[in-house]
């Protein structure tokens, strides 16, 4: 029988081994090893391992193979990719047949990518040893990036000098002219000299743990130099088919069956502080399609995290406009302190993973912002959140979460369902059509949205129209001290009395403008928690209204001390007494509440 090198490599690969480096739990049982399987959700381990045999096989969804095929569905590439894989993992050369220009384009590629780990290895000493690292230490040590914490990425330093770089490697006898093609040395004026000069060096590594180029964030203040400086295009680096940290991610995408895209190396470097490493960057430039079917070999769920400006706004909606086409299901993080996720984590790691798990679906999140920019109460904002708002509900694959939504904006933006469904089918026939928000008609003229306790709970009343009865029941006019509010719930009483349904659209219509909007503000507040049991609802609604009852009596509390303060001034013994009376029993209400 002939052995061939698929046999060779699987002979020297131990499937155990190569399961445990992409799953973990994997328990023994016999002489089988099982484990939560990663092609499927299961909450009881029926992913099975033979080590004898070399084989495994999940007994909930069937799947089952070799350790190459095991590696091809873990890494999701074909046949031949996993093979490579595997074969590096062995230590065995693979002999291939390449026709002579291509033998010549694989030698090459070979060659670059040994040339790049030398160059990884020699930027990270000088960061980690040399003292002309000193300034890249400097810039880690001002973002909290420890140097044992960056050698996990690999991170080095590139000094001042023009000729650090190609005096070393001119030493290891490679090309001038290589050097130069390959994006490490520049040719200008007659001079060759270093690409990355002053620069903190994050190298570029693929999904096989390959570096394919790098990228030099600068450590100068003051400098008309890019901020950051990429490798070029090379034979094996493409910007657009390149995800930052998605040989980290691997791993945790896989566990939490999602991934973060962020806008740079540093948040991605950040995360890996928090149980979130299941994040990437696509190096600053716009997402490409590429990229996301690279992220669709791993996960179906995308969680896009961007600047909070109209620049970072423009890249969400077209990032996830396009990922919706891709059939990714898409939701979006927002920052809830700090600039960027690094400053968040740097401020608190718990609260940038309490804002992952708070992600919410991409067109709830834009019809959120899009409200506190734009004024919907005329034409023009109207024509401009839908502008936006109906390319991204059309490109939504079910049909049930479009309706829902095309119900949800006619509320807000008062126009009728049937014109807005017109509008979302010309939106289905332009597909070609990506939105985005013209930064010439934006308009601020919104405060920050349900910013008290009053507040919410108006919120908590309308998004339970089902429970509407019990929170009138409970909820009194004397409460409120917002004026607005006081004459709202006085409306919505008079307006319940009687009527066996509530109406969202037939109450607002007996409402002033100013009376709407606040109204269409406290719709679109995020609570956080939706309440389908009336206990549980009626729990929350009790707590909130129990602390406005004693904020109510307290305010009481706070006048009558004054009326005493003049009642002992003007020694008036009986005021005072019935003062003091009042007092106590004001007291005593808030202890039984």
């Amino acid at each position: 029988m002939i052995r061939t090198q698929v046999d060779e490599i699987k002979e020297k690969l131990n499937i155990l081994d190569i399961a445990r480096s992409y799953i973990v739990n994997i328990k023994k049982s016999g002489s089988n090893y099982f484990a939560l399987c990663p092609f499927h959700n299961e909450k009881t381990p029926s992913f099975s391992i033979n080590p004898e045999l070399g084989i495994f096989k999940c007994f909930g969804c069937g799947v089952s193979g070799d350790v190459i095929s095991l590696i091809e569905k873990l890494e999701n590439v074909d046949f031949i990719e996993a093979l490579e894989i595997a074969s590096k993992k062995a230590g065995i050369v693979l002999i291939k047949k390449y026709s002579p220009k291509d033998q010549k384009l694989f030698k090459q590629k070979e060659e670059l990518l040994k040339l790049n780990s030398l160059v990884s290895e020699y930027y990270s000493y000088i960061l980690q040893k040399h003292k002309n690292g000193e300034k890249g230490r400097e810039y880690l040590k001002k973002r909290n990036i420890s140097l044992e914490f960056a050698k996990k990425f690999n991170i080095g330093y590139a000094p001042k000098s023009y000729k650090n770089l190609i005096n070393f490697l001119l030493s290891k006898k490679y090309k001038t002219e290589n050097l130069i093609q390959y994006g490490l040395l520049v040719s200008m004026n007659g001079r060759v000299y270093d690409k990355f000069r002053s620069r903190v060096i994050f190298p570029l590594i693929d999904s096989r743990n390959d570096t394919i180029g790098f990228s030099g964030r600068t450590v100068l203040k003051d400098t008309k130099a890019p901020k950051y400086l990429h490798s070029p295009q090379t034979i094996t680096f493409n910007k657009s088919k390149f995800l930052f940290g998605l040989y980290h991610a691997k791993e945790s995408i896989r566990k939490f069956n999602f991934i973060i895209f962020c806008e740079g190396q540093i948040d991605v470097i950040s995360s890996h502080k928090t149980k979130y490493k299941n994040i990437v960057a696509s190096l600053g430039t716009s997402l490409s399609e590429e990229q996301l079917k690279i992220a669709y070999r791993y996960t179906e769920n995308i969680y896009f995290c961007f600047d909070n400006d109209i620049a970072g706004e423009n890249a969400l909606i077209r990032s996830s406009y396009l990922a919706h086409n891709q059939n990714f299901n898409v939701k979006a993080i927002s920052i809830s302190q700090g600039k960027d996720i690094d400053e968040l984590i740097n401020i608190n790691k718990k609260e940038w993973e309490n804002c992952v798990n708070n992600a919410e679906p991409i067109v709830d999140h834009m019809i959120r912002r899009l409200y506190k920019r734009l004024d919907v109460s005329i034409l023009e904002g109207k024509e401009e959140f839908t502008k936006v708002i109906l390319p991204l509900i059309a490109s939504l694959p079910s049909k049930i979460e479009q309706a829902h939504y095309i119900h949800r904006i006619s509320l807000i933006i008062n126009v009728s369902e049937d014109i807005l469904k017109e509008e979302l089918n010309n939106q289905s026939k332009s597909k070609d059509f990506i939105p985005h928000i013209d930064t010439n008609k934006i308009k601020i003229f919104l405060k920050n949205p349900v910013n008290t306790k009053e507040e919410y709970l108006f919120a908590l009343i309308l998004q339970h129209p089902n429970f509407l009865n019990l929170s009138l029941k409970l909820t009194k006019t004397r409460y409120f001290t917002l004026p607005s509010l006081k004459e709202i719930l006085k409306k919505l009483k008079e307006y319940n009395t009687n009527r066996k349904k509530f109406i969202l659209k037939d109450f607002t219509s007996s409402l002033i403008d100013h009376e709407v909007k606040y109204i269409q503000n406290l719709l679109l507040f995020d609570l956080k928690n939706y309440f389908d049991i009336e206990s549980e609802y009626k729990n929350e609604l009790e707590n909130i209204v129990n602390y406005l009852k004693k904020s109510s009596i307290r305010n009481e509390i706070k006048k009558i001390k004054i009326k005493i303060e003049k009642a002992e001034h003007s020694k008036d013994k009986k005021e005072t007494k019935l003062l003091l009376n009042k007092l106590m029993n004001l007291v005593s209400r808030i202890g039984k509440i």
